[in-house]
Order: C-alpha cells, then structure tokens, then sequence
C-alpha cells in the first residue's frame, strides 16, 4: 500500500492535493492505479486507533487519507470532530489561491485526547476542501483530504 522506493517520499503540494486528488475523487474522475495512489480512505474523525494502526504499521512519519465529513445535524455546516478517545481542535484556518483564484481551504488541527487515551504522541493534521471556485462542485463538503503527521 505504501511501498515507495527507497528515498522517495509522497509529498504533493497543496494544489496538487486539492486540484489533483480531491477533485478528482470528489467528481469520481479515474486516478492512478490503486498502487500509485497513496492517499487512502480512512475515518479519521472516528476512532483514532485506525489511522494510528496505520502509522505502526508503515513507520511512516506523515499519512495522507481521504476522510468524509461527519456533520453535527443533517441541515447543519457544523462538522463533528470529537470521537470517545479525544477531538481534533481546529488551529488555523488558510484560504488557498493559485494565480489569485481560490481553489481551496487548508485548516490546521492538533488531536487532544481524553478519557485516558494514550495516542502515542502528538499528533497534527492538515484538512484540505474544496472551496472558493469549486466550492459549487457536487458533493465538495462531504470530503476533505487529511493529512496526519506525528510530532514528536
């Protein structure tokens, strides 16, 4: 799933992210082959131990995972980011421009746990949407692109 060969690292850069892989999976527009794509489908804002089995599991230090919007109401914006085991609180909210377009949003989270829960370390995570011109697009806030990374 995650086999790169030595030395290279998946490391798209924001417009890629939004243009490229969210778009595209927004839209169910074809990508790579399965092989290729290493951004993969994970409930990020449910139990934590499924992104974290993730990272024991390849040693990796930053992971890419298509996540679905969970709202708080069926009518509402809110969206729910709190699990059992603790809750992405937001940091910093970015609005992404390329040639002075908006395309997309970048939010900044830190993961704080509860109840006990050891998440081994702290963890941070960049959630990328479809916003500004595409922010019309069929289905653009019901996915966002995540990306966890463990601090040390």
């Amino acid at each position: 799933m995650y086999d790169l060969p030595p030395g290279v690292v998946f490391g798209p850069t924001d417009p890629e992210i939004v243009l490229y892989y969210l778009f595209n999976r927004v839209n169910g527009e074809p990508m790579f082959e399965d092989s290729m794509n290493y951004i993969t489908e994970c409930d990020v804002y449910g139990d934590p131990n499924a992104w974290i089995k993730v990272f024991q599991e390849t040693q990796m230090e930053r992971l890419y995972f298509y996540a679905k919007l969970k709202k708080k109401n069926p009518k509402g914006k809110r969206i729910e980011r709190s699990t059992h085991c603790g809750t992405w609180r937001c940091q910093k909210d970015e609005q992404l421009f390329l040639n002075e377009t908006q395309y997309g949003s970048k939010r900044s989270f830190t993961f704080v746990a509860k109840n006990g829960f050891n998440g081994m370390g702290r963890w941070t995570m960049h959630e990328f949407r479809l916003d500004g011109v595409y922010g019309n697009t069929a289905n653009h806030d019901n996915y966002v692109i995540c990306c966890i990374s463990k601090k040390e």
